[in-house]
């Protein structure tokens, strides 16, 4: 197991720690709170709703150039350069490619401790003034060696290289982790690089990080947890106006698709339910006017399945016996994030010229014992409920049908934009999607490389996400 995946075992460590802290100081910010409170979940039928109907967004029958607002929001993802062992120069070229095709603005590279990790920094900023894809570092405190001098010595290092990160001139500094070098030491990070902080800081009183305070000194914070749901419940935004509360114009917050982990020290699901991707995305956009900074988490922590990509290329590029990401491709949640990303920079939906269906779905039913499985189900297994969850992007009127083994139901007269619907799980098998406009099939798919099954030798809460788009 490589060392640079320490910070990520860790994981379970510090949201316990920020459940203590969010009972002191009444944050909303814990993974999980101190009692279970399960909602009963009655089976759901197959349900349709339109995510662009009370929307607004840019007529459909013009292109046109959507820019920027203002300058004003920027959208980051997150990178382990522990999952990067075998990188080399052109493999951050054919990331940074990728990530640039949906505008995203900068690239958090989140390091620890390994030595071997320098080298494929160097090699990352050297991709990204190739390819026009700014990075910045991330320290990961939990890993990464908690020093005033060593911090200022890597951002010192890369702050004038072309593919460093700026905002008004001065390089973005990241973190997550990093109440043990204390607000003195911040500042003389601060005061030693130049840098604009944007830590995520957390295990102390939240009412520091006001203005005045201790940590008041921050240029901006951004909230890890807020990604999640923390309990059995939907997101909210419940987390993230709390800390607007406290941080103003300076809070940053995060995105993510997913969160299952199956470790002997931290073993957990994060309930994903309800198109929780999308959901996340809405809320943003209804936020956007009092935010900046969002950070998609992440492009490759495949221990917690929280990427956004295709999967690990090897077993080098994964934390040693991770069972549930081979096969479990997530570029799909990345493909629809583009139309959102879009939007909360321009205020304007783009226009959907292409009919595509995404869909995702876990493996197994939730209830299930796995046969060969030495840990035991992932605390919130039950938070969840067996359902294909799927997008349908209408270019105009479309039919969609949803199958599950011999189980179906149709979606007639969808409209123009975004529709969120969904499937029970009620038989077993292969997936297939479909889609017709005007009485002629657009789409037919159906993935070779996945079944819904009822046995798992390995519980696997993942999931695998598909999409099937016309040619025109």
């Amino acid at each position: 197991m490589k060392l640079g995946f320490i910070s990520f075992f860790l994981t379970v460590l510090t949201f316990v720690l920020l459940s203590f802290s969010a009972a002191k100081h009444n944050s909303p910010l814990s993974r999980r709170s101190s009692k279970r409170q399960l909602r009963s979940r009655a089976e759901p039928e197959g349900q349709a709703f339109n995510a662009t109907s009370r929307s607004v967004y840019s007529d459909h029958s013009a292109d046109s150039q959507l820019e920027k607002r203002d300058g004003t929001k920027y959208v980051f993802m997150h990178h382990i350069v522990g999952s990067s062992y075998e990188y080399t120069r052109d493999s951050w070229l054919n990331d940074f490619n990728q990530i640039r095709a949906k505008d995203i603005d900068a690239v958090a590279l989140n390091v620890g401790r390994d030595t071997w990790q320098s080298t494929r920094v160097q090699d990352a900023y050297s991709a990204a003034a190739i390819v026009g894809m700014p990075v910045f570092i991330s320290f990961d405190y939990t890993s990464f060696d908690c020093n005033i001098d060593t911090t200022v010595n890597w951002v010192n290092a890369y702050k004038g290289l072309p593919g460093q990160f700026k905002i008004n001139g001065r390089p973005m500094i990241s973190s997550y982790s990093g109440d043990c070098l204390g607000p003195d030491g911040w500042q003389s990070i601060r005061d030693q690089t130049g840098g604009f902080l944007m830590p995520f800081v957390y295990g102390n009183d939240d009412q520091q990080l006001k203005k005045g305070s201790s940590y008041g000194f921050f240029d901006s914070w951004y909230c890890w947890g807020c990604a999640w749901p923390q309990g059995n419940y939907n997101k909210t935004t419940d987390d993230d106006h709390y800390y607007m509360n406290i941080l103003e114009s300076r809070y940053a917050t995060t995105i993510s698709p997913w969160m299952f982990t199956h470790y002997d020290n931290k073993n957990f699901y994060l309930r994903g339910d309800d198109w929780l991707l999308i959901t996340r995305w809405e809320q943003l956009i209804s936020m956007r006017d009092q935010l900046t900074f969002v950070e998609m988490v992440t492009w490759n922590d495949y221990g917690e399945s929280d990427y956004f990509g295709t999967g690990p290329s090897s077993a080098n590029s994964q934390p040693s016996g991770t069972t549930w990401t081979d096969g479990f491709p997530h570029n799909g949640f990345f493909d629809l994030s583009a139309y959102y990303i879009t939007y909360f920079k321009t205020g304007v939906y783009p226009r959907i010229t292409k009919d595509t269906v995404y869909f995702w779905l876990r493996p197994h039913p939730a209830s299930i014992d796995a046969k060969n499985d030495p840990l035991p189900k992932p605390e919130g297994w039950d938070w969840t409920s067996d359902t294909l969850w799927a997008a349908t992007f209408c270019s105009s009127t479309c039919n969609v049908t949803l199958r599950v083994g011999s189980y179906s139901q149709d979606f007639d007269n969808l409209p123009y934009g975004v529709n969120k619907i969904s499937l029970p799980l009620k038989a077993l098998g292969n997936v297939t999607v479909k889609m017709s406009k005007n009485g002629q099939e657009v789409i037919n798919h159906t993935p070779s490389d996945f079944q819904y099954q009822e046995y798992t030798d390995h519980y696997n809460y993942n999931a695998y996400v598909g999409s099937a788009t016309t040619l025109s």
